[in-house]
């Protein structure tokens, strides 16, 4: 697949307001590391074809290449990471609260407590990200 060199938007490195703008709303929804992937792509593919690349172009190439794998592989990723929170969870508060929780009370005390930071954490870590070489 040929990718079309992208006019320039902007005279300055940040690109426009509206540039910008569009960028975001089209990355709503995606995960932040995703995001971070998808940029990653982009620099890659302009680096590949020599051009500019669209994040419109950009995106095809995510959905159409690599972005199912990647998501499997974060999925997994990130379920082996929670379920190693929980587990920690539940250590602790066999310890610290003298009480045994079997590991469904643990897991769900653990989203009703935790998930909602540790999410937030999570995706701001370069190991959320399944290949290092889409996120920086």
């Amino acid at each position: 697949m040929a990718m079309q060199s992208a006019p320039e938007t902007s005279r300055h490195p940040g690109g426009s307001e509206n540039t910008r703008t569009k960028i975001s709303r089209l990355l709503t929804g995606f995960w932040p590391s995703e995001v971070r992937a998808i940029h990653a792509c982009r620099i890659f593919l302009q680096r590949e074809s020599d051009c500019k690349i669209t994040i419109e172009e950009a995106l095809d190439a995510w959905e159409g290449r690599i972005g199912k794998k990647w998501r499997a592989e974060k999925m997994r990723i990130d379920g082996q990471m929670q379920l190693r929170e929980i587990e920690q969870h539940k250590s602790q508060i066999a310890e610290k609260e003298g009480k045994e929780l079997d590991w469904e009370a643990a897991a769900h005390d653990w989203i009703e407590r935790h998930s909602k930071a540790w999410r937030d954490w999570w995706e701001s870590q370069p190991a959320s990200c399944p290949d290092t070489a889409f996120c920086p």
